[in-house]
């Protein structure tokens, strides 16, 4: 059976290799939202996943490994026609997993937005109590400025501003021009234009990205953290970019990470290595020009900070 992408995408390039690790390997899994699954992965492609009294169906899947007992796998489920993505987090340090769910078409007028979902749950095991502990909602990594580097030529600074809200400066018009440079696609100066269009207007508006986002803590080494393009998403009237984002496994001791790149359409997994800016930037404290309680993609996990 094929791999969900047989070619790289993106920045999935340079991701460290596939895990098969999981292969061989049945897991009884209790989510508190009152599904009862079982996980049988027969190899390091194919899971089978059956709902309690249900039948089992086939999926692809792809995994990742954060640390020793800790995996990051990614299911695109047939019957959701390529609408949703699940990204599980599967500890087997604590016997407890996380779903991030992502959906589109959820937002008839802004159709490029995707919704984010977590689900907490647990792996029962045979002659064990079902755990009662979780993963968590988190703010350990609230206040840091970190680097993330994707590619040798991509490096990305994720500030994590507050528990519900994430920043990022706006994309430079020398690097807008750069994507385009040296195309003669008349189809690519379109694009080149509308960019820019878009680029001056969110300039106007405010100089940096700031999104909704959650961090969970998954143990005292590795966060998750999940943030989408709402507002880029909303503010481009043209309705190009925006309502993409990431979910990622994060070391916050070695600053490593593994997790999913996705946007309207596409989804691949990818890696990336960070390196954490002491002295912060000027957008870390700014005041967001707008209200933080109209978001609308990521669910209502704290109140808004004040």
């Amino acid at each position: 059976m094929a791999k969900i992408n047989p070619k790289f995408i993106g920045h999935s390039q340079y991701r460290q290799p596939f895990t098969t690790e999981l292969s061989g390997k049945h897991f009884h899994i209790f989510m508190d939202d009152g599904e009862e699954l079982s996980f049988n992965f027969l190899d390091g492609e194919t899971v089978q996943i059956a709902e309690l009294g249900g039948l089992y169906r086939a999926e692809t899947y792809e995994c990742l490994k954060a640390d020793e007992d800790t995996y990051f796998v990614r299911i695109e489920p047939r019957a959701r026609q390529g609408k949703v993505n699940q990204c599980w987090v599967i500890d087997l340090g604590q016997w407890l997993v996380t779903r991030v769910e992502t959906e589109e078409d959820l937002f008839p007028e802004v159709k490029r937005l995707i919704k984010v979902t977590p689900t907490f749950g647990a792996i029962k095991r045979a002659d064990h109590d079902l755990p009662t502990i979780r993963h968590s909602f988190s703010d350990v990594t609230v206040g840091k400025h970190i680097t993330w580097r994707y590619n040798p030529a991509m490096a990305v600074p994720h500030v994590y501003h507050s528990k519900t809200l994430y920043r990022l400066p706006l994309i430079t018009e020398e690097n807008i021009r750069a994507r385009f440079a040296g195309s003669t696609d008349p189809g690519d100066q379109k694009r080149l234009e509308e960019r820019l269009a878009q680029h001056f207007r969110m300039v106007e508006t405010y100089p940096m990205v700031e999104e909704p986002c959650f961090h969970i803590k998954i143990n005292d080494k590795l966060n998750l953290f999940a943030f989408c393009e709402e507002n880029e998403a909303k503010a481009d009237r043209d309705q190009l970019i925006g309502g993409g984002g990431l979910i990622l496994l994060q070391n916050i001791e070695r600053l490593t990470q593994v997790g999913m790149s996705y946007c309207l359409g596409e989804y691949y997994l990818a890696c990336a290595v960070g390196e954490e800016i002491e002295g912060g930037d000027p957008i870390d404290t700014m005041e967001a020009p707008y209200d933080e309680t109209v978001l609308e993609c990521m669910p209502v996990i704290y109140e808004i900070d004040k």
